[in-house]
C-alpha cells in the first residue's frame, strides 16, 4: 500500500508532458511516490474523484509553469491548482505544500496562477531536468524538515527554500536551509528509473576501446555533481571555455581551438590537475557562472575564464585566474599578436598559469609546451576543426560521421606535409573503426592505421601523441595489452593529465586481468573528466564485476543529475541494490517500469526480458514470434549471438528437444558462416558450444567449449572469466554438475564476470542446481574484491 502522506503530486499542461515526465520520473528513482497521470483520456466522474482524492491526500503539490500555461485559460489543469490552493488555508502556518516548477522562460510575476502559489519561491528546472538539490529538498520536505522560504514577511508557509533557480547555478538566492546531505550519501538514495535494458536482455558488447576524443555531454544538461569530500588542491585548475569576440562567427571553432590547445598543454605539468575539456564545455552556456560552485563541482581550486578576438591575421586572448575559494584574482594578462605567433601565446600562458600556481615544471615540460607542432596555419585550423568535431564521436556514431573527422586531419597533413599530430588522430580513429567490427573491420582498415601510425612515427618517433597512437594500434589491431601498456607508459610521461589516455590504461590493465590497477585508472579519469560517460559506465561496471556493490549504490548517484537517462548506469545501480537487499519484488518492479532502448521501440525486447526473469517461459517465447523483434533479442556472451540460439535455449527449457535442435542448427550456421575477428573467435566458439548443448550433442558442446576457453586464456584474461558463465551453463545441461559447481565457484570468487549471485539464483539454466546445498554455499560465499 502506498502512504499518501508521503507522496507527490504532480500537476501539469499536456503539453509539459515530456518535462513532467522527466520529474516524476527522477524522483520515482529516488524513491519518491509521484501521483503522475499520463492519460490522454482524462475525464470522467471516476477519474475526477481519484484526482480530487489525490489532492486532498498528498504530502506535496508540484504545479508546473511554463508558457504553455500561460496561453491555456482553461484546462483541467487550472481546476488541481485551484485545489490545491483551497487546501492550504486548512494547513497549520508553517507546513509546506506547494512547490511551483517552471520549465522554461515563463515569468513569476506574469504568471496566471492562484495568489497562493505567488506566496512561496519557485524553483526553475530547464526543460525539466531536475537537479540532486532539488530532489534533496522534496525528500527533507516529505521528511517534515520544513525550512525558510516564504515571501511573506512574518509568514513561515515555505516552499523550495534557496532553489528560486535550481536549474541555473547562482542565481538562487541563499536561504537559511539545514545543511545539504553530503555528496557520499546521494548515491544511497540517487537512481533515476530511466530507459534500461539489462545485461541479460540484449548484447553484452566486447568492452570498448576508448573514444580518441571524449563525447562531449548533452548540452540541455545543467551540470550538477557532488562536491569531493576532499578539499581540492591548490595546484588544480578548470579552464571554461574561452567566448567567441570575434566579427566573424566561423572564427567561434578558432576560439574552442585555442581553449583545447590551452587545456592539453597544461596537462602536460605533472604537478597540475587539470580538468579535461569534455567536463568543462557543460559550462559554456551557463547563464551566470558560479564559479565556486563550478570548482566544487569539478574538484578544482582555481578556475581560467577568457575570451578570444581573431580579425584577419591578427588574435587577441584575455584571460584571468580566479582562486575559487576565495574569489581572488591571482592572475589576469591581454595578449595581442599576429596569427603565427598563436603557439608561443599557448606557451606562454601555460607557463604563467604554472608559475602562478605555483607547480613545479620540469626541462622536459617546457619544452613539449613550447613545441610548435606546425608552421602552417591552414594546416593548423584544419586540425582545430577536426579535433572539435571529433569530440562529438561517441559509441554510438557512424562511419560516415568518423570518416568526415578523418577527412580533416587528412586535410591538415596535406597542407603541412610535416605536421605529425593529423597522423597520430587519423591512426587512433582508424583504430577505432576497426575494433568496432560494424565500422568497418577489414584488411583495407588496419592498412590505413598502420600508414598512418608510420608517418607519425617518421616525423614525430618520440613524441607523447605518438606513443599513444602506438599502444592505441597494439590494443586495437593487435590485441597485445601488454605491449600497448608498454606504450601508453611512455605516452603518460608526457600526458600525465590525459583522461583518456589514463582510461585506456586502465582497459588494458583489465584485459591482463590487473582489476586492482585498472580499476585505479578509472578512478583517476574520472576525477579529470567526470563528464566522459564511457569511463563512467566503464567505473562502475567494473565495481560490479568486483562484487563493490556497496560502492556502486553509494556513488553511482552522484552522476545521475549529468546523465539522467543512460540505461547502463541505471542497471548497474539497480542490480547493485539488488545483491545487497535481495529485494526480488522491487527489482522486477523497477526493472519492468523502465522504457525500452532506442533500438527496441516497441519495447519486445524488454517484454521479454521480464518474462524471463519471472520464469515466464511461455511469455518469452510468445515475444520471439513477433517480426519487429530486435534480431538479436536475448543475446549474451561476447558476441552478438543471434535470436536462433535464445530460441533454442527456450526449446530446451522446455522439453522440446526436436526444436531445440532445429533452432541450434540455425545458430550454429550463423555463427560458421561469419568471418570473425581473431579476438571474436573464441566467442563464436563458446556460442557453438551452447547451441551444440541445446541440440543434445553433448560430447561436441564440451569439447568445443573448452577449446573456447583455452583459446580465450591465451588471448584476454578478462573476457575468459566472462565466458565461464556460459561454460556452466553448457556443463550444467550436459549433467556435468561437480564441475558446473566448480566453475560456478571459480567465477564467483575471481574478477570479471558480470554475472551476480541473485542473477545466478534465479536463473533457469543454473537453478537447476539449486537442490545441491553446495549451489547456495558458493553463492553465499561472494565477497567483494
Amino acid at each position: 500500500m502506498s502512504d499518501p502522506t508521503k507522496a507527490v503530486f504532480l500537476s501539469y499542461a499536456r503539453e509539459d508532458t515530456d518535462a513532467a515526465k522527466r520529474i516524476a520520473e527522477a524522483l520515482r528513482g529516488f524513491g519518491v511516490e509521484v501521483w503522475f497521470d499520463q492519460s490522454e483520456l482524462r475525464g470522467g466522474d471516476a477519474w475526477d474523484a481519484k484526482i480530487r482524492r489525490q489532492i486532498k491526500e498528498c504530502a506535496l503539490f508540484l504545479p508546473v509553469i511554463s508558457q504553455h500555461t500561460q496561453e491555456r485559460g482553461e484546462g483541467y489543469f487550472r481546476l488541481e491548482w485551484k485545489l490545491a490552493a483551497e487546501r492550504t488555508h486548512l494547513m497549520a502556518e508553517g507546513r509546506a505544500f506547494v512547490l511551483p516548477i517552471v520549465v522554461d522562460d515563463a515569468r513569476e510575476a506574469e504568471a496566471l496562477v492562484p495568489a497562493e502559489f505567488m506566496r512561496v519561491q519557485w524553483t526553475r528546472l530547464g526543460q525539466g531536468v531536475p537537479t540532486p538539490q532539488f530532489v534533496e529538498q522534496v525528500k527533507r520536505l516529505l521528511n517534515g524538515e520544513q525550512g525558510a522560504g516564504s515571501k511573506e514577511q512574518g509568514r513561515s508557509r515555505p516552499a523550495v527554500a534557496g532553489l528560486a533557480e535550481a536549474g541555473r547555478p547562482g542565481s538562487a538566492t541563499p536561504a537559511t536551509t539545514k545543511p545539504a546531505i553530503p555528496g557520499w550519501a546521494w548515491g544511497v538514495a540517487a537512481a533515476v528509473v530511466m530507459a534500461v535494458i539489462a545485461g541479460i536482455l540484449l548484447l553484452r558488447q566486447p568492452a570498448p576501446v576508448a573514444a580518441p576524443i571524449a563525447s562531449a555531454p548533452s548540452p540541455s544538461l545543467s551540470p550538477s555533481l557532488s562536491t569531493p569530500p576532499a578539499a581540492p588542491a591548490g595546484k588544480s585548475i578548470a579552464v571554461l571555455p574561452f567566448a567567441n569576440l570575434s566579427a566573424d562567427a566561423d572564427n567561434a571553432f578558432f576560439a574552442d581551438g585555442m581553449h583545447d590547445d590551452l587545456i592539453t598543454a597544461l596537462a602536460k605539468v605533472r604537478d597540475l590537475k587539470v580538468i579535461s575539456r569534455t567536463s568543462v564545455l557543460a559550462y559554456r552556456d551557463t547563464a551566470s557562472r558560479n564559479l565556486r560552485k563550478i570548482a566544487a563541482e569539478l574538484g578544482v581550486a582555481t578556475v581560467l575564464e577568457g575570451s578570444v578576438q581573431r580579425a584577419g591575421n591578427r588574435v587577441r586572448l584575455n584571460v584571468q585566474l580566479i582562486d575559487a575559494r576565495t574569489d581572488a584574482h591571482l592572475w589576469a594578462e591581454t595578449y595581442n599578436k599576429d596569427l603565427t605567433d598563436v603557439f608561443t601565446i599557448q606557451a606562454a600562458l601555460a607557463e604563467e598559469i604554472t608559475t602562478a600556481l605555483k607547480a613545479s615544471l620540469t626541462a622536459g615540460e617546457r619544452t613539449l609546451i613550447a613545441r610548435r607542432p606546425t608552421e602552417s596555419q591552414a594546416a593548423y585550423d584544419y586540425y582545430l576543426r577536426a579535433r572539435l568535431l571529433g569530440q562529438g564521436l561517441g559509441l554510438a556514431a557512424t562511419k560516415e560521421a568518423y570518416e568526415a573527422v578523418i577527412a580533416l586531419y587528412e586535410q591538415a597533413a596535406a597542407a603541412d606535409p610535416k605536421f605529425a599530430l593529423p597522423h597520430v588522430q587519423a591512426s587512433i580513429l582508424h583504430g577505432t573503426m576497426y575494433w568496432f567490427g560494424g565500422l568497418d573491420a577489414t584488411p583495407a582498415r588496419r592498412a590505413r592505421v598502420e600508414a598512418e601510425l608510420e608517418a607519425a612515427q617518421r616525423l614525430a618517433p618520440d613524441a607523447p601523441e605518438t606513443y599513444l597512437a602506438r599502444g592505441s594500434y597494439e590494443y586495437t589491431c593487435r590485441n597485445d595489452w601488454a605491449q600497448s601498456l608498454v606504450e601508453y607508459r611512455k605516452a603518460e610521461a608526457g600526458l600525465p593529465n590525459d583522461a583518456q589516455l589514463i582510461y585506456r590504461i586502465g582497459i588494458a590493465h583489465r584485459r591482463l586481468g590487473q582489476s586492482a590497477e585498472a580499476q585505479r585508472r578509472f578512478e583517476a579519469a574520472i576525477g579529470l573528466n567526470p563528464s566522459d560517460l564511457n569511463v563512467v559506465v566503464t567505473h562502475f561496471e567494473s565495481l560490479l564485476e568486483m562484487r563493490r556493490y556497496r560502492r556502486v549504490v553509494d556513488e553511482i548517484g552522484r552522476f545521475a543529475a549529468i546523465f539522467p537517462t543512460d540505461r547502463r548506469l541505471q542497471t548497474t545501480r539497480l542490480r547493485a541494490r539488488y545483491e545487497l537487499d535481495g529485494d526480488r519484488p522491487a527489482f522486477l518492479r523497477d526493472m519492468t517500469v523502465m522504457p525500452p532502448a532506442t533500438n527496441d521501440p516497441h519495447g519486445l525486447a524488454a517484454d521479454f526480458a521480464t518474462a524471463m526473469r519471472v520464469g515466464d517461459l511461455v511469455a518469452a517465447e510468445r515475444m520471439l514470434e513477433d517480426p519487429r523483434v530486435p534480431p538479436s533479442v536475448g543475446g549474451a556472451g561476447a558476441l552478438n549471438y543471434p535470436a536462433s540460439l535464445t530460441r533454442a535455449r527456450l526449446a530446451w527449457l522446455r522439453g522440446r528437444p526436436e526444436d531445440a535442435r532445429r533452432f541450434a542448427d540455425e545458430a550454429i550456421a550463423y555463427f560458421q558462416s561469419r568471418k570473425w575477428m581473431p579476438r571474436q573467435e573464441p566467442g563464436a566458439l563458446m556460442g557453438v558450444a551452447l547451441a551444440q548443448a541445446f541440440a543434445g550433442r553433448h560430447a561436441e558442446a564440451l569439447r568445443d567449449a573448452r577449446a573456447a576457453l583455452a583459446d580465450q586464456s591465451t588471448r584476454d584474461v578478462y573476457a575468459r572469466t566472462a565466458m565461464q558463465n556460459d561454460y556452466g551453463q553448457i556443463l550444467v545441461v550436459c549433467g556435468q554438475r561437480d564441475e558446473a559447481l566448480a566453475v560456478l565457484q571459480a567465477f564467483m570468487t575471481g574478477v570479471g564476470s558480470t554475472t551476480t549471485p541473485n542473477e545466478i539464483r534465479f536463473d533457469p539454466i543454473w537453478s537447476r542446481l539449486k537442490s545441491d546445498p553446495r549451489f547456495e554455499e558458493i553463492l553465499r560465499s561472494a565477497k567483494p574484491l
